[in-house]
């Protein structure tokens, strides 16, 4: 059967599929072109082949629909989504290990302290026995010091060799002084990391729930593009847009807040109809300096939740994290 145009309106196109219900087979194709013109035909011409089109029964009831074909633009937005998505499931998988460790070697506050101070405590020994040895060379390259200028005095000449156990006297001193230096560098390191591992234990206490079910573990995504990625040029400007999405996400997710973490921001998976779960991960290249941070927002799979993703107020809180955070860049200048 040729290809037609509807030109009379959908009454007539049921008259006309009735009268010729004999000419219709099950593979009847119904398109539009770019100008808004309806087509049915059971071939499709080539030059339409990409376009979006549903099949019909004999009686014209629908009984599939094609998807238009799409650009090879569209296809490597698609593959570079589907990598950041990928690595943020990483990044989420990387801090809920860390996060399990956590919970596992530490029962409460105390034993968080205890271990840094037992870390400190080692250290400072080691220092200590530093500063007794410092003290020992001290005094040995004194001696050896005045021995040697005695030994000038006296009208006779340091041995080469003694002076090389002068100077390898002052290196052993140097480096001692040194080595104090990086066990000092070394408990500011473990204040910090211990401080940050507090600070993580107490939100995981507010913030961990009973285990999620898989189907909550594994989120389904809105087929969001790539205007939510920011990209941060080094550390500190990273670090500034990070707390800005963090303020972002709270303000826009309607489910709780579930993981908040140096490269992870999530709220709960979505319960009711009109619920909004935002992800912010912050991806960082090895070969590229500074960071990507990457929004993605998710609404219930269900009919409703699915509508209510893809209305206005939804769309604007997704381009609006873009904007969001450039005020946050500009501010900063």
């Amino acid at each position: 059967m040729p290809w037609t145009r509807q030109t009379f309106g959908l009454p007539l196109l049921a008259l006309l599929l009735t009268a010729a219900s004999t000419d219709l087979t099950a593979r009847t194709y119904r398109w539009t072109d770019e100008q808004g013109n309806v087509y049915y035909s059971d071939r499709v011409p080539p030059e339409h082949v990409k376009s979006a089109r549903t099949q019909l029964n004999d009686r014209g009831i629908e009984t599939r629909h094609i998807e238009a074909a799409k650009s090879e633009e569209e296809l490597a937005r698609e593959a570079e989504l589907r990598r950041l998505r990928a690595e943020e499931q990483r990044l989420i998988a990387e801090q809920r290990e860390r996060d399990q460790v956590l919970i596992r070697t530490f029962r409460n506050e105390d034993d968080i302290q205890m271990a840094m101070n037992g870390k400190l405590v080692s250290i400072d020994t080691s220092i200590q026995i530093d500063r007794t040895n410092i003290h020992r060379l001290k005094l040995k390259l004194a001696g050896m010091q005045k021995q040697a200028a005695d030994t000038e005095r006296q009208g006779h000449t340091v041995s080469g060799n003694y002076l090389k156990e002068i100077e390898s006297t002052r290196k052993a001193l140097k480096d001692a002084h040194a080595n104090i230096i990086r066990k000092e560098q070394h408990k500011e390191q473990i204040r910090d990391k211990h401080n940050a591992d507090l600070q993580r234990f107490r939100e995981l206490k507010n913030l961990l729930t009973p285990a999620e079910s898989a189907e909550e573990q594994n989120r389904k995504h809105h087929n969001t593009l790539l205007e939510t990625v920011v990209i941060c040029e080094d550390e500190p400007q990273c670090d500034a847009l990070w707390k800005r999405a963090e303020s972002y996400v709270r303000q826009h997710a309607t489910t709780r807040l579930q993981l908040l973490a140096d490269s992870i921001i999530m709220t709960a998976a979505p319960l009711k109809d009109n619920d909004i779960t935002i992800a912010v991960s912050r991806i960082v290249d090895a070969d590229v300096p500074g960071a990507r941070l990457f929004l993605d927002l998710q609404c219930k799979d269900s009919p409703r939740g699915k509508d209510f993703c893809i209305t206005p107020e939804i769309e604007q809180i997704r381009i609006g994290f873009r904007d969001y955070l450039a005020q946050s860049s500009k501010g900063s200048q």
